[in-house]
């Protein structure tokens, strides 16, 4: 009897330990898979969050970068228009003699690559078989000599093609000066009694209706006499590896 009760009592102590211990392990477990529930939302919300603001990013850069692309645009052409307005505005404003006119011409592009002496102009004036003086700043620069379309050929001083009258020194000895190279002209046809001299100042003529009278071409370096005739070395003031903006004379009278 007493060892019926004892194992009675005994089976009630397990019953008891076993419902506790279930009663702890289901509260333990619904606070674990409460936690894991909670950070699980929090991981997902930070994920949508992360991906939504990885987009956003995306879209601003891709936003950031069409405009900084517009902008180089923007600075590319103003920076081109800029170099225009500096070019014309190196061009010194030019007071022609009376009954002479000049118009201001700009350089589009070279006539022929890879020959720099010919250029093109944004000129449709010129008539057939006419030559017109180009100027920069009282200096010459070359001569236009055909028509292209809407345009006008140009040779400048360094083409060997390029020609006009010109007197030499304080005496004004008459001449031809041609183009030799970049940093030469050659003046030819001087009558062999005149005096020509090393630093003498050479300027136009106007006798060949090209240039008016005056206009600066550059200085004697080096004077040649030959049995006929005397041959001058010139340095032209004029640098024609940069074409920009000139004056082209319309009228010499």
């Amino acid at each position: 009897m007493l060892k019926k009760l004892a194992l009675a009592l005994a089976a009630l102590a397990a019953v008891a330990i076993i419902l506790r211990y279930e009663s702890v392990s289901a509260s333990l477990f619904l606070e674990v898979s409460g936690w894991i529930r909670g950070h699980y939302h929090n991981a997902i919300e930070a994920v949508d969050e992360g991906v939504t603001t990885w987009f956003n990013q995306a879209a601003t850069i891709e936003a950031l970068s069409e405009e900084n692309r517009r902008l180089k645009k923007q600075e590319q052409t103003l920076s081109a228009f800029a170099a225009e307005v500096i070019a014309l505005s190196r061009l010194r404003s030019y007071e022609t003699p009376p009954d002479f006119s000049v118009t201001t011409v700009r350089a589009l592009s070279y006539a022929a690559l890879p020959d720099l002496h010919k250029i093109l102009i944004d000129y449709d004036g010129l008539g057939p078989n006419e030559v017109r003086g180009l100027i920069y700043n009282n200096q010459t620069a070359g001569i236009a000599v055909q028509s292209v379309g809407s345009q006008t050929k140009v040779l400048l001083n360094g083409d060997a093609k390029c020609s006009y009258a010109v007197y030499i020194g304080e005496s004004q000895v008459p001449g031809i000066i041609m183009g030799k190279s970049d940093q030469e002209m050659i003046v030819r046809y001087i009558p062999a009694w005149m005096q020509v001299e090393k630093g003498d100042e050479v300027v136009t003529s106007g006798l060949d209706g090209i240039f008016f009278a005056g206009v600066q071409v550059g200085t004697v370096t080096q004077v040649h006499r030959l049995n006929a005739y005397i041959e001058a070395t010139v340095r032209p003031h004029h640098n024609a590896f940069n074409p920009g903006y000139f004056y082209l004379v319309e009228s010499t009278r």
